[in-house]
């Protein structure tokens, strides 16, 4: 071998040492800086290794919590209320119903005549029936007359509503009222005299829903 090749194997060496020495350097460089900030002895293939899954396992976390936010936001929802729309009033329904008020109403009525026929007391009862034994028949028929121009006064009232012919409907509704009730009242008050009844009726009468004097102008 000659001095040439001598020297430049030399130099090839020396090189070669040198990208060591210097390979070397940078290596214990970069492990003194990992093991500063606390790293250790780990490689950087370690390190990004656990930063990759480190990452991956945030972006799992995060896709978890939307799936659990969607669900409870679809649970939410499906629990509201759905607004059923009113079910329609059928005329059926009406009709049903008309009927039951009008019941009410005749029960009402029913309930109050009652309470009106019992309004004469055992006193008032013991005295007609004395004022009976005690006196010479009259005559019902003069009595039933002072009963029918009582009516008249009572239907020209000026607090009623204006009627053609008050008399005759007052007169109408005072006979159906009569025909009604004279009977119950003759078992309820035996011994009594026809125009006693009758007296006893009208009194019943002037506070009955059935007189038209005690109805409101439709």
């Amino acid at each position: 071998m000659g001095k040439q090749e001598r020297r430049d194997a030399k130099t090839e060496r020396e090189a070669t040492k040198q990208q060591s020495a210097k390979e070397k350097a940078t290596k214990d460089a970069e492990d003194a800086f990992w093991k500063a900030s606390g790293e250790g002895e780990r490689s950087k293939a370690q390190k990004k290794r656990e930063d990759s899954e480190s990452k991956k396992a945030d972006s799992i976390a995060k896709k978890a919590e939307l799936k659990k936010l969607a669900e409870i936001e679809e649970e939410s929802m499906s629990k509201k209320p759905v607004n059923k729309a009113a079910p329609k009033v059928t005329r059926y329904q009406l009709d049903l119903q008309k009927e039951e008020d009008s019941k009410h109403r005749q029960q009402a009525m029913e309930v109050k005549n009652l309470t009106s026929r019992r309004e004469v007391g055992a006193d008032e009862y013991s005295r007609m029936l004395e004022s009976t034994e005690n006196t010479n028949h009259q005559d019902d028929t003069l009595h039933a007359s002072g009963i029918e121009q009582a009516i008249g006064a009572l239907s020209v009232r000026p607090d009623v509503e204006a009627d053609k012919h008050p008399e005759k409907r007052a007169k109408a509704a005072w006979k159906a009222f009569e025909e009604k009730n004279l009977p119950d009242l003759k078992l309820e008050k035996p011994g009594l005299k026809l125009n006693q009844y009758r007296e006893l009726l009208w009194k019943q009468w002037l506070k009955s829903p059935e007189n038209p004097l005690n109805q409101a102008p439709q």
